[in-house]
């Protein structure tokens, strides 16, 4: 690693984490440090090999989220609506490509990049919103992921038009064998082996092990991929479908997501170094058109569709509000394009700017999607229960449980009698299988981890319950949750104390001494059997509760350590 590598990557990290404070956007900092800004990153091969390395592990989480039974519970709405919003817009955008010069082969790529929609922005919009279970969200939501299936195809077929000078051909129908041949080898070896080596690594109980060993499979699979003369894309997506399918979905997620979120910051910072600022200046009518085209023309040809598939007119209208952008494979088939000069860069810096303009402007489309219709709310969707406790990320208002051992499924049990939803988190892999086939809701992974009390809905939750013994671990805990959801109620359980520090806790936090209150429960029955009337009995509780046990903490063996 030279100096000037360093030096470079120092200044890009340093420069990006400013214009972010600043303005929230990645991609600024492509266009500041590089070729058309300040350009000190002339040399830009190791942060494309990076940004390469983040669309990989997109591709890997994408594929965790997808799962054949998901699939066919809605697939009208994902492979009939998903499908033709894909094929029309990608038809549409490829046939003004073709009337510009733009070889049919081609065209039909660049037609693809403008059907594809920013499933992160979309879906964390309108997540903060609480429109995922509208009927505009679900039917959203359900085209956002044929969107993310179909890019994959759009991935594969990029190299071939490279290699075959824009011509779909015979090669073509190699590699369509060759995906064959992958797609069966990782789908029998690894439906067999990938589920049965994650549960060898979380018998462990190392999440070290479990972390490097889901980052290897993914690599594995993208190499597998790449050595049959395919996308590393695609073997990623593979590999995350396979895993997806196994309880350990949300650790995989929440172990994988800080490098993928890294990565791809690196590979939006790339878009920026890409995109020519003068354009705007030299050509702003082409990028007008673009974005035009993005929101206006491809919102209207989505109204179209929903409004065929059944839906009320507001609703489809609020689907292309949220829908009516670029996204992140459209950003990745464009600049692919460019780098592999398959098209005149002078026609793609319009579009490339274009879709980065239209994803600036998609937060603001869809958080005032509301005020395009007549009626201020869209109907959630009839007959689908409050509380799934299989469908995590529609929880709320539910208790999360750290630990669901013997005490933490006694708890549990209390609190779904009084109709409170509960998510349990626990690190032992075979009592997560056990749970789970019991159909309680348990994820498996540290609790200590943000982005796991994040897919466990932590910020809607109501309560935290952290029900095992391990004060460290406890305080991990307690300072995601603090980070996360501040003020959230949090009741900890120890035993023997919570080594005297309780004065320093917040005030949200309330310690549990399993210890102290069985030795109460147990002085308070005696005190019963003994002939001491209830109210005497209950009296007495009362008291030594008050004085913070200091009758029994006195009465403590010296040996009991307090951890």
């Amino acid at each position: 690693m030279t100096h000037e590598l360093l030096f470079h990557l120092m200044l890009l990290l340093l420069g990006s984490a400013g214009l972010v404070v600043l303005c929230h956007r990645l991609v600024l900092a492509g266009l500041a440090f590089g070729p058309w800004g300040l350009g000190q990153l002339g040399d830009a091969g190791a942060i494309r090999v990076l940004a390469e390395v983040g669309v990989v592990l997109l591709m890997f989480t994408i594929g965790l989220e997808f799962s054949l039974p998901r699939l066919l519970a809605a697939r009208r709405l994902v492979l009939g609506l998903g499908g033709s919003q894909v094929a029309l817009t990608t038809a549409v955008f490829a046939g003004g490509f073709i009337l510009a010069g733009v070889s049919p082969a081609f065209a039909v790529i660049l037609g693809g990049a403008f059907a594809m929609s920013s499933t992160a922005i979309a879906l964390k919009q309108l997540g903060e919103q609480g429109e995922l279970r509208t009927v505009h969200g679900q039917a959203a939501t359900a085209v956002l992921l044929f969107q993310d299936i179909a890019a994959v195809p759009f991935l594969v077929l990029l190299p071939l038009l490279g290699n075959d000078g824009g011509s779909f051909g015979s090669p073509l129908g190699i590699t369509l064998v060759k995906a064959l041949l992958v797609f069966v080898t990782l789908a029998v070896l690894g439906r067999k082996l990938l589920p049965r080596i994650l549960h060898w690594v979380a018998d462990t109980h190392s999440l070290e092990l479990f972390m490097l060993t889901v980052l290897s499979l993914a690599l594995a699979a993208a190499d597998l991929s790449m050595v049959a003369g395919l996308s590393a894309t695609l073997g990623a997506f593979m590999a995350g479908m396979l895993l997806g399918e196994t309880h350990f979905r949300h650790q995989v997620e929440a172990d994988i997501r800080p490098f993928r979120d890294l990565m791809l910051g690196v590979f939006f910072i790339s878009i920026g170094m890409q995109l020519d600022p003068g354009i705007l200046l030299r050509q702003p009518l082409w990028v007008l058109a673009v974005v035009t085209g993005l929101v206006l023309l491809k919102g209207l040809l989505i109204w179209v569709l929903v409004r065929l598939f059944g839906h009320a007119s507001d609703d489809a209208l609020r689907v292309a509000a949220v829908l009516a952008h670029g996204g992140e494979f459209g950003l990745l088939l464009v600049s692919q394009v460019m780098l592999l000069a398959l098209v005149d860069s002078v026609l793609l810096q319009p579009v490339l700017a274009g879709l980065i303009l239209s994803m600036l402007l998609a937060p603001l489309l869809i958080r005032f999607n509301g005020r395009l219709v007549r009626r201020r709310g869209s109907a959630y969707l009839p007959g689908e229960p409050e509380n799934l406790p299989e469908r995590v990320g529609e929880l709320h208002d539910h208790a999360v449980i750290c630990g669901y051992g013997a005490l933490g499924q006694g708890v549990a049990a209390v609190l779904e009698e009084r109709n409170v939803p509960v998510l349990a988190i626990d690190r032992d892999a075979r009592l997560v299988r056990e749970c789970r086939a019991n159909g309680h809701a348990v994820l498996f992974g540290d609790a200590g981890n943000a982005v796991l009390l994040e897919l466990a809905r932590l910020p809607q939750a109501r309560a935290l319950a952290i029900t095992f013994h391990d004060p460290p671990a406890a305080r991990r805990i307690i300072a995601q949750a603090r980070r996360l959801r501040p003020g959230l109620p949090i009741l900890v359980h120890t035993e023997h104390g919570w080594t005297g520090d309780e004065e320093r806790l917040p005030p949200n936090v309330t310690i549990f001494d399993s210890v102290l209150e069985s030795s109460l429960m147990y002085a308070r029955a005696l005190l019963l059997l003994a002939g001491v009337d209830d109210q005497s009995s209950e009296r007495a509780v009362a008291e030594v509760r008050a004085s913070d046990y200091s009758v029994l903490r006195q009465a403590e063996p010296e040996d009991d350590h307090a951890l």
